[in-house]
């Protein structure tokens, strides 16, 4: 059987109502290694550019700033660079994302077949919810708009990996209420089957870490439990204190 390899920036867009009430999980970007097998006929679209780092994120934000007139592709990588640093900002607030909100819905609207735009900026209505916890009745309304928008993209580009991620890492955040999980579970683990030969541990651990968390919301403890219990043996520092603390949760 051939493999084909495929190289995939993922971009790594937390978003979600978390139930622990966190905005700030993760934001690193790293390189993986994708392959597709020949007999299906599978192909897996990798996700736009957005930068490695917070800092490359940065870098190319205000380059793409400082230009009198964007590209449509820039106008793409600028909103999706925006959503992404706002998942780090220290200073989150809602009208900062309502503004990101905004910028993606027009977007989506100059471009309605862009199902990573479409995907984006349902991530980026279901993170409102995160703000909107004293409202039920509006945080209720964002939050199912946003996931109907990433399940519409999923639908429509079911093999889109970027879009897969942006979905699954969301609902793994998601409260259990709402029984998203299943679909997180379904995403990443697409993920993680297409990054066999991924040597990046810590991706591995990212991938395994929210693959756990959305198991453990889908009444699956205790296969939750043993991907943790293997992070906290064999992932990096910041992934076994990550695993440890949710071990600690389910005791």
């Amino acid at each position: 059987m051939k493999l084909i390899p495929h190289t995939l920036l993922l971009s790594l867009l937390i978003t979600g109502c978390s139930e622990s009430n966190s905005v700030n999980e993760i934001i690193e970007q790293p390189i993986i290694n994708l392959v597709k097998t020949s007999n299906t006929d599978v192909q897996y679209i990798s996700p736009t550019f957005i930068g490695s780092s917070v800092n490359e994120q940065k870098k190319l934000l205000t380059q793409l700033s400082a230009q009198a007139q964007l590209s449509d592709e820039q106008r793409r990588q600028k909103s999706l660079i925006e959503l992404a640093l706002f998942s780090n900002d220290k200073n989150q607030s809602l009208s900062k994302l309502e503004a990101i909100s905004n910028n993606l819905d027009a977007l989506s609207s100059d471009m309605p077949n862009d199902v990573e735009i479409m995907a984006a900026y349902g991530s980026a209505l279901s993170y409102q919810a995160v703000f909107l916890q004293h409202n039920l009745g509006k945080m209720n309304f964002v939050s199912r708009k946003g996931m109907r928008l990433m399940d519409r993209a999923i639908k429509q580009a079911p093999n889109n990996l970027g879009v897969r991620l942006l979905r699954g890492v969301s609902y793994a955040n998601m409260p259990r209420f709402l029984n998203r999980a299943k679909f997180a579970i379904t995403d990443l683990s697409l993920i993680k089957q297409q990054s066999k030969s991924e040597t990046n541990s810590d991706f591995l651990a990212f991938v395994n870490y929210y693959l756990a968390m959305a198991l453990a919301k889908n009444e699956q403890p205790q296969q939750a439990k043993a991907i943790w219990q293997s992070l906290k043996n064999t992932a990096s520092p910041a992934w076994q204190t990550k695993a440890i603390a949710r071990l600690e949760e389910a005791e």
